[in-house]
């Protein structure tokens, strides 16, 4: 399911285009008066489609900015050169032949530049930046119908020029000379045949297989009678059908000590979204008693999931943090972390920092997640030995490797009250550490 949001007018060709390719019932519409209405709209949405599709680029933009509480993928409707032709045109023949100059907002400037060229025109100087790279260049559509006020009341232009409804209404309630930037059909059905794509395949990857594996971890001096051991089998049997049942999945049994529930990738990634929003979810068994670890694994094949759920179980022993290993090699865990896991690293990036410090690529993000954990102002190679899970003779060369590429020194030496030699304390520069691999700080 897509879902559709945008003002009225914009809505309503939406539907139109949708229904001329047989495809109307596939949409479900949310409409506002005001682009800031947006995310609220989204939100709704959200839970049903695959795939939200905003009509304007200043609306996606008010979401993007909060993209990380939406599970569905988001997109907008760009407008093209196309759409920009024909408004041309028409105030051509409203103007006798002569074009007016003109301010710009929304469409890209390439985009502007590259229409006016193509029917020997100069184009406008008065093109409002809407965002770069880092977001949104304003707070607020008052300050785009202030550029084009302030434009027309100076002299510099004779009308402008908007893709935004409201933009418009302000602009000609004032008396300014205004002409609205619209979605032609052929635009309206390029980002609708994308956006259908775009559910298609997240459809078909939500329905890639999926395992949940859980290894159970019995003491090894537990002694008890053959009864309680058969109760609390059938207890541990119950929670684990519960369970598979919650996750619409089937549960089945490996070993003695480990047991899986095979469901779907879409399960999964819900469980997932919960989980960051805060929420109760299916990442964590509920009423298993037993101590256990638990590993999610996904695939396009059955054989697949179950060995990257076992590499998620070894990613979690010992910690007793839950882990989702896809089939990219990209990893979800439990714990917040600002490093990213990876089990395949290619960011050239990070291959530059292996590099200097002589370890391999996932080496590295763990040796990176290891320091996340410690004060980087007060690590020792025991430490570290602890929390990289290595020995500490290796800890040592580590950080020696830090101080030689720079990311670390030398502040003092820490005496144990008790046997063992003295531990050098190093700071270990982590903001440049974390901004070399990516600006993940």
């Amino acid at each position: 399911m897509i879902g559709i949001i945008g003002p009225e007018d914009s809505i309503r060709l939406v539907q139109e285009v949708a229904a001329g390719e047989g495809r109307a019932t596939d949409l479900t519409a949310r409409t506002y008066t005001r682009p800031e209405q947006a995310l609220e709209l989204a939100r709704e949405l959200d839970e049903l489609c695959q795939v939200l599709l905003f009509t304007g680029r200043i609306p996606y933009a008010f979401a993007a900015a909060a993209a990380g509480d939406l599970r569905a993928e988001i997109d907008y409707m760009p407008h093209a050169g196309i759409d920009l032709y024909r408004t041309l045109s028409r105030m051509l023949l409203a103007s006798g032949g002569r074009l007016p100059t003109v301010s710009v907002d929304t469409i890209e400037a390439d985009i502007v530049r590259e229409t006016y060229h193509d029917i020997d025109l100069v184009p406008p100087t008065e093109i409002l930046p809407i965002a770069d790279s880092s977001g949104l260049l304003f707070s607020g559509l008052d300050e785009i119908t202030a550029f084009h006020r302030e434009r027309y009341a100076s002299g510099a232009v004779e009308a402008c020029l908007t893709c935004l409804g409201a933009v418009h209404r302000d602009l000609a309630d004032s008396g300014v000379p205004v002409w609205r930037v619209e979605h032609t059909r052929a635009s309206v059905r390029d980002a609708l045949r994308r956006a259908w794509l775009a559910a298609e395949v997240r459809q078909s990857r939500a329905t890639q297989i999926a395992v949940m594996m859980i290894e159970l971890t019995e003491p090894a001096s537990r002694q008890q009678d053959p009864y309680q051991m058969e109760r609390e089998r059938l207890r541990l049997r119950e929670a684990l059908l519960e369970h598979a049942e919650r996750m619409r999945g089937r549960l089945g049994t490996i070993d003695d000590r480990t047991l899986l529930i095979t469901t779907t990738r879409g399960t999964v990634e819900s469980a997932i979204a919960r989980h960051r929003a805060g929420h109760a979810s299916l990442l964590t068994l509920r009423g298993v008693d037993v101590e256990h670890t638990v590993g999610f694994g996904a695939g396009t094949t059955i054989a697949a999931a179950e060995d990257n759920a076992r590499k998620a179980l070894a990613l979690g022993r010992g910690s007793g943090d839950t882990h989702v290993v896809f089939p990219d090699g990209q990893i979800y865990s439990s714990r917040e972390s600002p490093v990213k896991q990876r089990l395949r690293e290619t960011a050239p990036e990070v291959l530059r920092i292996s590099e200097q410090l002589r370890l391999g690529p996932l080496s590295t993000r763990r040796l990176l997640d290891a320091l996340h954990q410690m004060d980087p102002n007060q690590v020792t190679a025991r430490a570290l030995a602890d929390a990289y899970g290595v020995e500490a003779r290796s800890a040592r060369r580590l950080l020696k490797s830090l101080r030689a590429a720079g990311f670390a020194e030398e502040v003092g030496v820490h005496v144990s009250t008790g046997a063992g030699r003295p531990q050098t304390v190093y700071r270990v520069a982590m903001r440049r550490l974390l901004e070399a691999i990516g600006g993940e700080a």
